[in-house]
């Protein structure tokens, strides 16, 4: 009889051609510890289905129509055999220990819902961009002390970082309740995710850059008005959610949805969308009716410019 994997990697794979042997390599590269791989191909039209069965039978492939992101992940982790599930995206790296280590965590804490670790983070476009490292998170203890909170202002969690117990993830499952990933949300579906599992448990993190997350040219800055509007949303549902976020710190609900609306409504402009950016708009500057930039920003969308970044 076959004995279980420990972790089941699952990758999300469109399009991913350019990227997905160097994915696979890394992941191959783990050390310590028994995994499986599982990519689900949502769709592509280029070669990644033929690149990935090549390393068949060490990697499961999955295809079918295109179905989005949230719905390839759903589907990984419905297939996946073993208790923790680590996620990558099909154009970022593993280190050679992140496994063992996220695994490791886990087994030494039964509450933590899910662990993740820093990202070195490269922006590969024409020029190049020096490589950051994110989260920085100075007091890590008591940075983690109010994770939950933390995480509505800010979503700290890179992606390919987390490793999460299948359970708690089946147990969490979006709206359509097919699945933990919630499919209203196409670009910030991670970071919903994370916030339902960070209300009801515990998470922890490594301090160590233990993913490297590559920025494609165009990546960076595809479809952030939309990203941004579905951070407002899911913002407002947390909040709505639970009451005691605004009774506890009311100005840093408010100054949290006021920058996201002006974020969103500059990148509106920039992406010419006008009427929508005003309709933002005009939320920011009811939140904070004395501020300068929104309403510097509405002028100019009527104008036809989008102005300096927000």
């Amino acid at each position: 009889m076959t004995s279980l994997p420990r972790v089941s990697v699952v990758i999300p794979a469109f399009n991913a051609e350019p990227f997905i042997r160097d994915t696979l390599r890394s992941v191959a590269a783990s050390r310590g510890i028994d995994y499986e791989v599982i990519v689900v191909d949502d769709g592509s039209s280029d070669a990644t289905a033929q690149i990935v069965s090549r390393w068949s039978p060490e990697v499961r492939l999955v295809t079918g129509p295109r179905m989005g992101v949230c719905a390839a992940r759903n589907r990984g982790v419905a297939l996946a055999r073993a208790e923790l599930i680590a996620f990558l995206d099909h154009d970022d790296l593993f280190a050679p220990d992140k496994l063992a280590r996220q695994a490791a965590l886990l087994d030494s804490r039964p509450d933590l819902a899910l662990v993740f670790t820093q990202a070195r983070v490269q922006c590969v476009i024409a020029g190049g961009e020096p490589e950051e490292i994110f989260p920085q998170i100075p007091d890590l203890e008591s940075f983690l002390a109010g994770a939950y909170e933390n995480l509505v202002h800010w979503n700290y969690i890179p992606m390919s970082s987390v490793m999460a117990r299948r359970a708690m993830l089946c147990a969490t499952a979006g709206r359509d309740g097919d699945g933990p990933f919630d499919p209203r949300f196409a670009l910030s579906e991670d970071w919903d995710l994370w916030l339902r599992l960070a209300a009801r448990h515990p998470i922890a993190c490594i301090l160590e850059p233990l993913v490297d997350y590559l920025i494609a040219s165009g990546r960076a800055t595809s479809r952030m008005a939309d990203l941004r509007l579905e951070d407002i949303t899911i913002v407002r549902e947390r909040i709505a959610e639970h009451p005691w976020l605004a009774e506890k710190s009311p100005a840093r609900c408010r100054e949290t949805l006021f920058r996201l609306h002006q974020e969103a409504a500059w990148w509106l402009l920039r992406e010419g969308r006008a009427p929508e950016a005003r309709r933002i708009l005009r939320e920011a500057i009811r939140m904070r009716p004395g501020a300068v930039k929104p309403m510097a920003l509405y002028v100019r969308s009527l104008l036809g410019a989008a102005g300096a970044r927000p």
